[in-house]
């Protein structure tokens, strides 16, 4: 298929994919984009999942002998985009690889053998005759060995992740103009993948809007031969968000018989009677997945509350916190608590998890057995009232 008269479409569909990435539903499955340049000086941009190894290989022969191959340039080394990179090498040895620092060192442990390589990094360039590619440094658009590829004298970027969508077109159409609005598939993935990298989506943005451009060739799903700006537009907005008149802090829970709920629910009144920021009380097992998720996303401030069951904290409580980005959420402030009858372990491992993804508690978890005395309700208030004077002094640093 035809991008242009000197850009060929030799990626592959995968129309039967139900579940991307262990955990994310796949409607429409996908397609892993890869794209060939015919120039003097022949590149290809990107491989495809190593399942389609063979498929994509026989796509390029049909188009080049391989020995015809000068270059890859690897965006991003996820299987999905480089697995095929040893199959190929394997046939084409000699084919000079170029990719960020980290791409090349991801790509040395994937491949496990030796290849000729060249680390690039942003605005470097590549002569392929008569054409240019320049290299534009996108890290943690999802992965931190990110880059995008644009070709210059044809003004089309080549972003991998960035601006994709799981969308494989029922009757393989691969152009966003024979299929019309891909704004709602666009948005699953950008939620699905790429939020919890808000601040680095807004610094790449602001460097593809530099570029005078024709098309945005991306690494899943149709090409964005129109209504490209439109999206770029959407990830601008979906990571910068309107501004919140106050910061947000987050006092979340799970509650077996009551106890953690109203430790939650002293410890929400004691951070509102210190501050005028928002406080938002959640329920991790009975609240919206979405409200959770969002909630879980966009904190700046962090209280998580769990009972101990089996000696550990409760299974929606770990789901939860799968919702926070250690990437966006490193520095904010946080603490723990909990009710518990036996031992009490909760606090403490939930506390670890944090501390691993480093943000930053603010005081000691506070535990309470059984029920709550007047002593145990007034130490949950004065537990949020410290957590709120915490954030006043220090939390403002680390707003997202």
């Amino acid at each position: 298929m035809q991008v242009t008269s000197d850009i060929t479409f030799v990626g592959v569909l995968d129309p039967d994919l139900e579940i991307f990435d262990v955990v994310i539903p796949t409607e429409w499955g996908t397609t892993y984009n890869s794209y060939l340049i015919k120039a003097e000086k022949p590149c290809l941009i990107d491989t495809v999942k190593a399942d389609f190894a063979d498929e994509f290989l026989q796509k390029v022969e049909q188009e080049i002998a391989l020995d015809k191959i000068e270059y890859l340039v690897v965006n991003h080394t996820e299987p999905d985009h480089s697995g095929a990179v040893g199959a190929l090498l394997e046939k084409a040895p000699h084919v000079k690889v170029y990719g960020t620092r980290p791409a090349i060192q991801f790509l040395r442990e994937q491949v496990k053998r030796d290849f000729a390589a060249v680390v690039v990094s942003h605005n470097d360039t590549l002569d392929l005759g008569n054409k240019t590619l320049r290299f534009i440094s996108a890290p943690f658009l999802h992965w931190p060995d990110t880059m995008f590829t644009y070709l210059e004298e044809d003004q089309i970027l080549f972003t991998c992740d960035g601006f994709g969508s799981h969308y494989c077109d029922p009757d393989g159409r691969m152009f966003a103009s024979q299929i019309g609005d891909l704004t709602p598939h666009v948005k699953y993935y950008y939620d699905s993948i790429m939020s919890p990298f808000k601040p680095k989506i807004l610094e790449a943005v602001e460097k593809v809007r530099q570029l005078p451009l024709k098309m945005i060739a991306t690494g899943h799903g149709p090409i964005l031969d129109q209504d490209f700006w439109k999206l770029v537009d959407l990830y601008e907005q979906w990571s910068g968000g309107e501004p919140k008149a106050n910061p947000r802090i987050v006092v979340g829970y799970v509650s077996a018989y009551g106890h953690t709920k109203l430790m939650a629910e002293l410890i929400a009144e004691g951070v509102k009677s210190e501050t005028k920021e928002d406080v938002v009380l959640l329920d991790f097992a009975n609240d919206s997945p979405h409200v959770v998720k969002t909630a879980l996303q966009e904190f700046d401030g962090l209280i998580i509350g769990s009972p101990t069951i089996n000696a550990d904290a409760v299974e929606p409580v770990w789901r939860a916190l799968s919702y926070v980005s250690a990437i966006t959420a490193k520095g904010k402030l946080a603490a723990v608590f909990g009710n518990y009858g036996w031992s009490g372990e909760a606090v403490g491992l939930l506390e670890n998890r944090l501390e691993r993804m480093r943000l930053a508690l603010v005081q000691p978890g506070l535990k309470i057995r059984f029920g709550l005395s007047e002593q145990d309700r007034e130490q949950c208030i004065e537990f949020g009232k410290t957590f709120a004077r915490a954030f006043i002094k220090e939390a403002q640093p680390h707003l997202a």
